[in-house]
C-alpha cells in the first residue's frame, strides 16, 4: 500500500527527497536549539530569559512586517521563466525582488531604532536595555535573503538550504556555552543572537547567488532598475499580496509573547517562549513541506496537469497531518518530563500552554500544502483573506480578551482557534478553485 502511495507520483517522490534534506537540517537545528535553550534558561532564569525573549520578539516583529517575502515571487514567476527559457525575464525578476529585499531591510532598521524607546516604556526596559535593543536591530540588515532562498528552491538545491539552516543554531549553541562559562549578563546572550543571525543571513546570501551564477542565470545581467516587471503580468500585485499574507501569521507568532509581557510578567513570557520553541518542530516540518511542495505545484500549474495537482495536494496534506497527530500524542505523554529535565522544575508549569501550542501546530501541518497551492495557481489573495479573517478577526480579539484573564493559557486558546479556522477556510476555498479547473 505504501509503495502504491508513493509510486504513482514522481512529484511526490521529489517532494519527499527535498523534504528529507531539509528535515536533516531541522533535526540538527532542533537538537542544537534545545541545548541552547537549556543553557540560556538555566543561566538567566525565568525572568531574565523572558526579557531576552521580549527583545528578540520586538525585533523579529519589525523584520517580519517590513521585509518582503520575495521568494514566493521568485518561485512562481521564475518557474515560468525557466519553462519558457527566458533568461532576460528571469533577470528582470531577480532585480525586482532584490530591490524589494533591500528596501524592506532599510525601512525595518529605521523603524526598529526609532520605536525602541516607546516599546521599552511598555516593557519596563531601562535605558541601557533600550540601547542594546537598538544595536541588536542591526540584525535586520542581514535578513535581505528572500531572493537567495527562492533561488535555492527554484534550483532544487534543498541540500544547501538544509546546510544553511543549521549554521545559526550551531553558532548559538556554542556561543551560549561560552557566555555561560563567562557568566555573561543579558547583553552577552543578545550578542550571541546577533552573531548567529548575521552569520546565517550572510551564508544564505552567498550560497543562493552563487548557485544562480553557476547555472548561468546572472550571465550578462545589468543592474539597471528600469521596467523590472514588464515581463511578468501582475508581479507587483503578487509581491504585495504575498508579503501581507506572509506577514499576518507572523503577527500571531510574535504578538503572543509580546502580549504576555504586557499583560503578565517577563517570567510568563519566558514560560510561553519555552513552550513555543518546543512546539517548533511541527512548525519546522510544516515549513519543510511547504518549501518542498511549492515548486512542484508551480510546475504542475504551468503544465496544467490538474488531476496530478489535486492528488499531490491531498497526499501531501494527509502525510503532514498524520505526522502532526503522532507528535501530539507523544507530547501528551512526555511533555512534563521534557520540561522538567531540559529546563528545570520552574518550567513544568508551562505544560498546559505547551499542549495547546502543539495542538495548534497540528492544524498548521494540515495547512502546509494548501497555501502553496494558492500561490502556485496565482491566487495569493485567497490565503491573505483567510489569514486576515482568522488572525485579525479571531486571534487578536481572543488574545486581548483571554490573556489578561487566563494568562498564557488564554494565549494558547487564541492561537489554537485561529489555526483551526485557517485550515478549514483554506480547504474549502482551494477545493472550489481546483474543481473549476478540473471541469474545464
Amino acid at each position: 500500500m505504501m509503495k502504491r502511495w508513493f509510486a504513482d507520483s514522481i512529484f511526490l517522490s521529489r517532494i519527499m527527497k527535498n523534504a528529507t534534506w531539509l528535515l536533516g537540517g531541522r533535526v540538527m537545528t532542533g537538537i542544537s536549539s534545545l541545548v541552547y535553550l537549556s543553557i540560556v534558561t538555566r543561566n538567566l532564569g525565568v525572568t531574565g530569559f523572558g526579557t531576552l525573549v521580549l527583545i528578540q520578539t520586538y525585533i523579529q516583529i519589525v523584520i517580519d512586517l517590513t521585509t518582503f517575502q520575495s521568494s514566493q515571487a521568485v518561485i512562481r514567476y521564475g518557474t515560468i521563466c525557466l519553462e519558457q527559457n527566458n533568461k532576460v525575464a528571469l533577470q528582470q525578476l531577480l532585480k525586482f525582488t532584490t530591490l524589494l529585499d533591500l528596501l524592506g531591510v532599510l525601512i525595518g532598521l529605521a523603524i526598529a531604532v526609532v520605536l525602541a524607546p516607546y516599546i521599552g516604556s511598555y516593557m519596563r526596559w531601562n535605558q541601557a536595555t533600550i540601547v542594546q535593543v537598538q544595536w541588536c536591530s542591526l540584525i535586520i540588515l542581514f535578513t535581505s535573503v528572500a531572493t537567495p532562498r527562492g533561488l535555492l528552491q527554484l534550483c532544487n538545491r534543498f541540500d544547501l538550504l538544509a546546510l544553511q539552516i543549521t549554521v545559526p543554531t550551531l553558532i548559538s549553541m556554542f556561543a551560549a556555552f561560552v557566555a555561560a562559562t563567562l557568566n555573561a549578563p543579558l547583553w552577552g546572550y543578545l550578542l550571541v543572537w546577533l552573531l548567529s543571525q548575521t552569520s546565517g543571513g550572510l551564508l544564505l546570501f552567498i550560497i543562493g547567488w552563487r548557485e544562480a551564477w553557476k547555472r548561468g542565470m546572472l550571465k550578462d545581467i545589468d543592474w539597471f532598475a528600469i521596467e523590472l516587471s514588464q515581463h511578468h503580468c501582475g508581479l507587483l500585485k503578487f509581491s504585495i499580496v504575498s508579503n501581507f499574507d506572509s506577514s499576518l501569521p507572523t503577527i500571531m507568532r510574535q504578538a503572543s509573547p509580546l502580549a504576555v509581557g504586557i499583560f503578565a510578567t517577563p517570567a510568563a513570557a519566558g514560560l510561553f517562549q519555552v513552550s513555543y520553541e518546543l512546539s517548533t518542530p511541527l512548525k519546522d516540518l510544516a515549513q519543510i513541506l511547504t518549501q518542498s511542495v511549492y515548486p512542484e505545484l508551480a510546475r504542475l500549474d504551468v503544465q496544467e496537469k490538474w488531476r496530478l495537482f489535486v492528488v499531490l495536494l491531498l497526499k501531501s496534506s494527509a502525510i503532514a497531518a498524520g505526522i502532526g497527530l503522532a507528535i501530539l500524542i507523544a507530547i501528551v505523554c512526555l511533555g512534563q518530563f521534557i520540561l522538567k529535565y531540559a529546563f528545570g522544575e520552574a518550567f513544568i508549569s508551562a505544560y498546559g500552554i505547551f499542549l495547546l501550542l502543539v495542538a495548534a501546530e497540528v492544524f498548521t501541518m494540515g495547512n502546509c500544502a494548501l497555501e502553496p497551492a494558492f500561490y502556485a495557481i496565482g491566487k495569493p489573495s485567497f490565503p491573505l483573506r483567510v489569514n486576515a479573517i482568522a488572525i485579525l478577526g479571531v486571534y487578536l480579539p481572543l488574545l486581548l480578551i483571554l490573556t489578561p484573564s487566563f494568562g498564557i493559557v488564554g494565549t494558547g486558546i487564541a492561537t489554537l482557534s485561529s489555526t483551526a479556522l485557517i485550515l478549514i477556510l483554506n480547504s474549502v476555498l482551494i477545493w472550489r478553485q481546483l474543481r473549476q479547473k478540473l471541469q474545464r
